[in-house]
């Protein structure tokens, strides 16, 4: 059984097949004239529990059916194999469970006027409760209603009480759709506005749809605040799932400064669209405002105490956790998802947990997480960023060396990694390992990493002026310190910093080279003798208000080396 995922149902053309007058005209009149009427798809109900979706498909087949006989020869009920065709095209199984936001789409493709969409879940005892809204495809309301399955009843039955319940609601449409449409209207027929959504309403009180014109006719109008609160009210009492009614409400809760029933709407909206991100955070931050940052978390928390499979709501109370910095919460969230449904896990998902698990830290969640967003999308370089974070976390240097090296081929500014590789391997001594890294932030950092990467150059020629009697030690300080004096020039303290560690790595290795150009009498050592004097003189100065006093030290000894230098190269360089 396929379930929720992104697919190509926004591609659907008109050749999926539907009933045609064409195809029509061999029945008898009354089925003809059904067979022309404006459709209404029946969507299979949504169950988060995959071991609930033979049920839902029952369900679907007793409101199909029951509804076929509340529409009469109003309206086509779409069969159940003109759905299967239409799923099967587009790589969906029969009798696939999609979500309500993707059947609404599937019902606009496949023409319909009207859909119902449905949600379940499973009650103690083995029951189901079910939410069914019955809406206009392109309707901003119109009616839901939540109706729970009596013990003992059967499957199909209940899919036929679920249809029984929106009957009023399908048969005062007409007269509410009309309503919208009059609101319209220029000049606008304030008269047939009303009478249009009176009669609805009397056929159906709730009528969401109905609720909202006269709501919006109002506004329209600059009519009183409390008559459009009352409507919009009524509204979300008829269509609870009516994201636009909620927030026209919540508006009108703010203007009047009505901060409980402002709450209350936050808390629907966040019920009807749980994992609309833009949405979600305007709410968190006008709740935080309300002195109610946990209230999204208890929303999240009521729904699954009702709903414990709804792996939207898990996400929602992951955001909401992290919105108040309870990192290890949004963790738990997120994991009680997964285990629900693996398969919903994207980029995103894995994004946020990785997120949270870095911000605490917690090393092992990190690295299983980000290490799991990894396995699944190999080549995104978010994730590979946060399993580089954990390996660095976890001391594992070559495991993170190898993911630098990866991120480093598919994003040119992973400078960040690049810099962490480089001052690890430095530190380790590894300054051959090092060059890649360092070349790469050399050549893609800004200004700014290259200042970080000046510093962490000339830090890593520091512990081996320790090494005094070992050449190659301060050879290799010497270039480091070199190469962060180029990178960081234009910040005077660095640059007197690093030319003060150049001046002492070259100044330490005159008493290395110079007994040993005495001995061997070798020109070749003795212009060497001179080339550091004047090197580590040069450098000194450049360098001496880092430390004054000791370069002054220095810098007194080189001047008494200088004759002795030239003496053994007039001596052994003939």
């Amino acid at each position: 059984m396929v379930r929720s995922r992104s697919v190509v149902l926004l591609a659907l053309a008109a050749s999926v097949v539907v009933p045609t007058l064409a195809r029509a005209q061999g029945l008898p009149r009354y089925q003809r004239r059904q067979a022309n009427a404006p459709r209404l798809m029946v969507a299979t109900p949504y169950a988060f529990a995959a071991a609930d979706s033979a049920a839902a498909v029952g369900i679907a087949g007793g409101m199909r059916d029951r509804m076929e006989r509340v529409a009469g020869s109003d309206y086509l009920v779409i069969p159940d194999s003109i759905m299967n065709d239409a799923l099967l095209q587009y790589g969906y199984a029969k009798d696939a469970i999609l979500t309500p936001q993707l059947a609404l789409t599937l019902a606009k493709q496949l023409q319909s006027r009207l859909v119902v969409t449905s949600q379940m879940a499973r009650l103690e005892g083995g029951r189901f409760r079910v939410q069914a809204r019955l809406v206009g495809t392109s309707d901003d309301a119109g009616a839901t209603i939540t109706i729970a399955q009596n013990a003992g009843q059967r499957i199909d039955a209940f899919g036929e009480a679920i249809a029984d319940r929106l009957a009023p609601a399908l048969k005062s449409y007409d007269e509410a759709k009309a309503c919208m449409n009059l609101r319209q209207q220029k000049p606008v027929k304030a008269d047939k506005v009303a009478e249009a959504a009176s009669k609805a309403l009397k056929t159906y009180p709730q009528n969401g749809l109905a609720h909202l014109c006269l709501a919006q006719h109002l506004a329209d109008q600059q009519g009183p605040k409390e008559e459009i609160i009352r409507h919009l009210e009524a509204a979300v009492e008829g269509d609870s799932l009516s994201l636009i009614a909620l927030s026209q409400l919540a508006t009108k809760y703010e203007e009047v400064a009505d901060s409980a029933k402002l709450k209350g709407t936050f808390g629907l909206m966040l019920r009807v669209a749980p994992t609309n991100q833009k949405l979600r955070e305007e709410i968190f931050k006008k709740l935080l405002a309300l002195g109610e940052a946990n209230f999204a978390r208890q929303v999240a928390d009521d729904g699954l105490a009702q709903d414990p499979y709804n792996f939207d709501l898990y996400d929602l109370k992951s955001n909401a956790c992290l919105f108040a910095s309870d990192f290890k919460c949004a963790v738990d969230a997120l994991e009680q998802a997964y285990a629900i449904d693996s398969t919903k896990a994207d980029t995103l998902f894995f994004t946020k947990i990785s997120v949270a698990a870095a911000q605490r830290p917690d090393t092992a969640q990190l690295l299983k997480w980000a290490g799991n967003g990894v396995r699944k999308f190999p080549d995104n370089v978010t994730l590979l960023g946060y399993l580089n974070q954990g390996l660095v976390l976890a001391g594992m240097a070559d495991s993170s060396i190898a993911v630098t090296r990866t991120l480093m081929k598919l994003d040119t500014s992973a400078v960040v990694p690049a810099l962490a590789a480089a001052q690890g391997l430095i530190g380790k001594g590894r300054y051959a390992d090092a060059e890649e890294f360092v070349a790469f932030a050399e050549q893609r950092g800004d200004a700014q990493q290259k200042q970080q990467l000046a510093l962490m150059l000339v830090n890593g020629a520091t512990p081996l002026l320790q090494q005094q009697k070992d050449r190659a030690a301060l050879q290799q300080a010497a270039t480091l310190a070199r190469r962060g004096i180029a990178l960081g020039s234009s910040n005077a303290r660095l640059a007197a910093v690093g030319n003060y560690v150049l001046g002492l790595a070259t100044y330490l290795q005159i008493p290395i080279v110079d007994p040993e150009a005495e001995r061997t009498k070798s020109c070749e050592l003795a212009r060497q003798e001179e080339q550091l004097l004047a090197d580590a003189e040069a450098a000194l100065n450049a360098g001496k208000s880092a430390q004054p006093e000791a370069a002054a030290q220095y810098l007194g000894v080189v001047t008494q080396y200088k004759p002795r230098a030239a003496s053994m190269v007039r001596a052994y360089c003939k």
